[in-house]
């Protein structure tokens, strides 16, 4: 659900892109983007695993003035289209703030169409939702094909509460950007009916919302390059404090690395980070990956959270079968952009070239992967 974060004034809010495999869903991001200036957008990050692709990202695209003078941030999501990765969907459906129902106005995708709208009800209601509850809009994707359906008869059998609906053509962005500003105002006004966000006060100095989609300059310390940047400056953060420890001499209640080294303690003490993690099997991973940090191995370590995240996924996957490690990392709550540079690391390892900064990022990747708030 959405999110306040009263010291950077922020309010975050999640919107799924939803609707039957192939029918825009990734289209429509990268349309949006596309048209976003780069210092107002998030990295777009792909959590693919074979056929089930599904995209992340986040931007910062306008300023509004609600009570305090709050600045809104968008996360948007896509959902594998396959059936059978339906308990990904409902992972990445659940906390949702709004859904973008994307619809393939081809008449031979109408069975596929209706069938995804009622797993989307279904779905929610497995999470104690009603869809005409939710913030919903309607793109009635694909116009330019040949075969479509009428928008009337589109709008009979998917939209019987005339909720926001636009024809859109993915491909090209047409249409894209006003479906995104209808469920960006549909999710504010949820959420003052909730009473989660307070309206403006009449005749005060807080304006309404405003309406326009004119991205903002990010301010320091706020906006998407702030998210960005943060695996890398919490992994600098990680390679301080692990060199912090390993020059300690151990004095009881803050071991030193160097006595970790080789061995494999059954209770690490308060001052090391593996102290963290539940006890069991991952956290005595965890404390053979913080002893090959401080040895210099980097390469082993990078290695062994990747079996960390390999574990995980045998884990995730008693509860559903097809998960692999995107969506394993998903069900654990990491960021998904966090997911995707471990993904790249464990690419390059065997290549050598694995730098000290990217060790403790791996060792800071496995403790947001194991460590439950």
């Amino acid at each position: 659900m959405s999110t306040l974060n009263s010291p950077a004034r922020e309010l975050s809010i999640k919107i799924v892109y939803y609707g039957p495999g192939l029918g825009g869903k990734t289209a429509s991001l990268q349309c949006i983007h596309r048209g976003l200036r780069p210092e107002t957008r998030g990295q777009l990050v792909s959590l693919a695993t074979g056929s089930d692709r599904t995209l992340y990202f986040d931007f910062l695209p306008v300023e509004v003035l609600l009570s305090g003078g709050f600045t809104v941030r968008m996360h948007l999501y896509t959902v594998p289209g396959q059936v059978h990765y339906d308990a990904t969907r409902k992972l990445v459906l659940n906390g949702c703030d709004g859904v973008v129902f994307v619809a393939d106005s081809q008449r031979e995708r109408e069975a596929a169409t209706v069938e995804s709208l009622e797993n989307l009800e279904e779905n929610l209601r497995e999470q104690g939702r009603s869809l005409d509850k939710v913030p919903l809009v309607f793109q009635y994707n694909k116009r330019d094909c040949r075969d479509v359906l009428p928008v009337e008869e589109l709008a009979r059998k998917l939209n019987p509460h005339r909720r926001p609906a636009f024809e859109t053509i993915a491909i090209e962005g047409q249409g894209i950007h006003q479906a995104l500003k209808a469920i960006s105002g549909e999710v504010l006004r949820d959420l003052r009916r909730q009473k989660i966000v307070a309206p403006p006060a009449p005749g005060g100095a807080v304006g309404p919302v405003r309406e326009e989609w004119a991205p903002v300059t990010t301010r320091p310390g706020v906006g998407a390059a702030r998210d960005v940047a943060a695996p890398e400056m919490i992994a600098a953060g990680a390679s301080e404090r692990i060199l912090e420890l390993s020059r300690q001499e151990d004095s009881g209640s803050h071991p030193g690395f160097g006595e970790l080294a080789g061995l494999t303690p059954l209770s690490p003490g308060a001052g090391v980070l593996c102290s963290l993690v539940p006890a069991g099997p991952l956290r005595q991973q965890v404390v053979q990956l913080e002893a090959e940090i401080a040895r210099g191995e980097h390469v082993e370590a990078i290695r062994r959270a990747g079996e960390i995240l390999a574990a995980v996924t045998v884990e995730v996957r008693a509860q559903d079968p097809n998960a692999g490690p995107a969506a394993a990392a998903l069900f654990r709550r990491v960021q998904p952009e966090r997911y995707a540079r471990m993904r790249e690391l464990l690419r390059r390892v065997d290549g050598g070239g694995v730098s000290s900064e990217d060790a403790a990022f791996a060792l800071f990747f496995c403790l947001d992967l194991l460590v439950t708030s």
